[in-house]
């Protein structure tokens, strides 16, 4: 296993203790993830001193996850503290009694790293060139503003789920008044920042955090919605407004058994809602999408950077994707891409032709589909098929949609058009019909070409098709002898005949004869 490491994100609601392990073939990989619920900010007075009883809560924390840390023998993790910890006017006095009785040393966050780690994951996690995100913690908020990811602009707003919670609400639940009073507070703080309106018209606000994960839980829990993972899934303002209805029409008790929803979170969850809300209301955005990647995240990744073991590009989230694929389940890498070359030309050739759709996703979806295809045979040869679907369907994939994620799904455990369609049922409101053929029909001929990749250096370095009257005709150029190869190709060559309702005849150039 590669070596352990530990990082402590203290929070206003929150201290999280997470333990992770990082290389270059797996990426980040989470082991542990302890929380406890503090709620810091509760102590917190009106002269912003965090009383003792605070501060006791927070020593003790720290001293029950360092007794864990040294049981798995890790060394000094790192430790980030936020809005509750930055904003008490006895800091030095808090960070010195940790010290004293703890031996760690606690890093506080200017509200402008918090703000950029956030950012930081999610262009380095995600698919999107531009948006907003959201961090809403329990004593701040960061919103930031990126393009072509960029960072542009970038503020943090002195208020969370917590103090809004402490602030407005009376009760368990907030009363009608109170949550108009919540939005018009949250309104006018978002009104002091007129880039979010202006430069940030029409993007797609990105959640960090935990409020919102819950949130996306809820909207899942909802919709059956039958994909596993919150990392880049996808609301509307409209799915908003119906878990916030949802969570309006039941009582506090009901409200913390509710699927999804923390019940930690289910007196501070309001607040959230109203938040994403003003928020997606005033950039007019049409897309609220969650990032399970943030501040510790993009902490993690600023320490790699330092060791000079900084591996994440902007523009390869999701081929570093498949590579961590890869590296998790011991998949031998192809050393050449000859056939993964012929495989985009022939479905080229195919759809031109009419015998199938064009592709309308992105072209490397294909290629990646073919670097994993049937992968599962590391678990079962016999059952390959399905264990690449269980595993890819439940995998969090960076820089992939949920749509993506369930395309490469189909494409890369693609048996036959039987398995595909027991495959499809349970997801079927999530792609639209035509994209579901897509998918079978660049499976069914991902299936041929792949199966002539008989060792890791197929003698098949080209293809070419052709009609021959009513035939399909496809030629092979090989290297050398091509037994194992010709005899794969007319084992497979059903599924393109079945694809087509055409015969197929196979025929192979050998370089010499070429």
């Amino acid at each position: 296993m590669d070596q352990l490491r530990a990082i402590i994100d203290i929070g206003s609601n929150s201290i999280r203790l997470v333990v992770y392990s990082y290389s270059y073939e797996k990426g980040l990989e989470e082991h542990h993830n302890i929380k406890t619920v503090a709620r810091l900010s509760n102590y917190l007075n009106d002269d912003l001193v965090l009383e003792q009883e605070g501060i006791d809560k927070l020593v003790e924390t720290l001293q029950n996850f360092n007794a864990f840390l040294k049981d798995l023998s890790i060394p000094q993790p790192v430790i980030a503290a936020t809005a509750a910890i930055r904003q008490a006017v006895n800091q030095k006095e808090i960070l010195q009694q940790v010290h004293d009785k703890t031996g760690m040393a606690i890093d506080v966050l200017s509200t402008k790293q918090e703000a950029y780690y956030g950012y930081l994951a999610v262009v380095l996690t995600t698919d999107c060139k531009d948006g907003l995100t959201v961090d809403m913690g329990g004593g701040s908020t960061e919103v930031t503003l990126f393009k072509d990811k960029q960072l542009l602009e970038s503020f943090s707003f002195p208020f969370g789920v917590v103090t809004l919670k402490k602030k407005f609400i009376s009760g368990d639940l907030p009363t009608l008044q109170e949550r108009k009073a919540i939005q018009a507070f949250v309104k006018e703080q978002f009104s002091q920042q007129p880039w979010i309106a202006e430069k940030g018209k029409g993007l797609p606000v990105i959640s960090i955090g935990g409020s919102a994960r819950n949130i996306v839980q809820i909207d899942q829990n909802r919709k059956n919605y039958p994909l596993s993972g919150t990392h880049q899934y996808e609301m509307t303002l409209e799915d908003m407004r119906a878990v916030d209805h949802l969570l309006k029409k039941i009582s506090f008790a009901d409200r913390k058994k509710i699927d999804g929803l923390s019940s930690d979170r289910a007196d501070v969850i309001d607040g959230a809602i109203i938040t994403f809300q003003a928020l997606l209301e005033m950039s007019s955005s049409t897309l609220f999408m969650h990032s399970r990647k943030g501040l510790r995240e993009g902490i993690i990744i600023e320490q790699l950077e330092a060791n000079n073991e900084h591996t994440f590009f902007v523009d390869e989230v999701a081929s570093s994707a498949i590579r961590h694929v890869h590296g998790k389940f011991g998949i031998k890498k192809l050393e050449e891409n000859d056939l993964i070359d012929a495989f985009h030309k022939l479905h080229q050739q195919f759809s031109e032709a009419g015998w199938i759709q064009e592709w309308s996703d992105d072209p490397e979806m294909l290629t990646y589909a073919y670097q994993l295809f049937h992968f599962g045979k590391q678990v079962d040869l016999e059952s390959a098929s399905q264990h690449t679907f269980y595993l890819l369907t439940n995998s969090t994939l960076d820089g992939f949609t949920n749509k993506q994620k369930l395309k490469l799904s189909l494409l890369a455990s693609y048996k036959n058009k039987q398995t595909f369609q027991q495959y499809i049922q349970p997801y079927q409101g999530i792609l639209p019909m035509q994209e579901i053929e897509e998918c079978r029909e660049a499976g069914a001929l991902l299936r041929f070409v792949h199966a002539l990749q008989t060792t890791n250096h197929s003698s098949v370095y080209d293809a070419q098709m052709h009609t021959d009257r009513e035939d399909i005709v496809l030629t092979l150029f090989a290297r050398g002898s091509h037994v194992l190869e010709s005899y794969q190709a007319d084992k497979m060559k059903k599924h393109i005949e079945k694809l087509t309702n055409r015969n197929v005849r196979v025929q192979f150039e050998t370089e010499a004869s070429v």
